[in-house]
């Protein structure tokens, strides 16, 4: 396997997770794991083929089980989750927009130490001086 292949870069990333599931003794997290990046995976290859209510639906399911496995919630909540899918039948578009503004202004927003101000002056680098009134010097502690 050459490293550069994109395959092997997944699997290797796959088996690390799945090797800190079991060291960490995360089991009963897996099946939450891997319903909600499943559902990333099929909404994005769906969308990318064109196929915009087959993405939001399955995304809808596979996320919406992956919560609920989670929430240990998987009965009665499979019930409100075919109830949802079934309200959002024909406004996938809709939705799809909602989703693409939602990961869009999440993906832009700026990381909070990069807004930090720099300081410039060399007081306002140590933060204490004084000023001596007889030479007008500042001397630095």
């Amino acid at each position: 396997m050459k490293l550069h292949d994109k395959r092997s870069r997944y699997l290797g990333i796959a088996l690390i997770v799945l090797g800190l599931f079991a060291v960490l003794r995360l089991w009963w997290f897996l099946p939450t794991a891997l319903l909600a990046i499943a559902g990333g995976y099929v909404y994005r290859q769906r969308r990318q083929m064109g196929r915009i209510p087959e993405a939001v639906q399955s995304g809808l399911w596979l996320v919406g089980l992956a919560v609920l496995f989670l929430v240990d919630f998987l009965f009665p909540g499979i019930l409100i989750l075919a109830g949802a899918s079934l309200l959002v039948r024909g406004h996938e578009a809709e939705l799809d927009q909602r989703i693409q503004h939602f990961v869009q202004r999440f993906q832009n927003r700026p990381a909070t130490n990069q807004n930090m101000p720099v300081p410039h002056s060399p007081e306002a680098m140590n933060g204490i001086h004084e000023e001596n009134d007889e030479s007008n010097k500042t001397i630095r502690l």
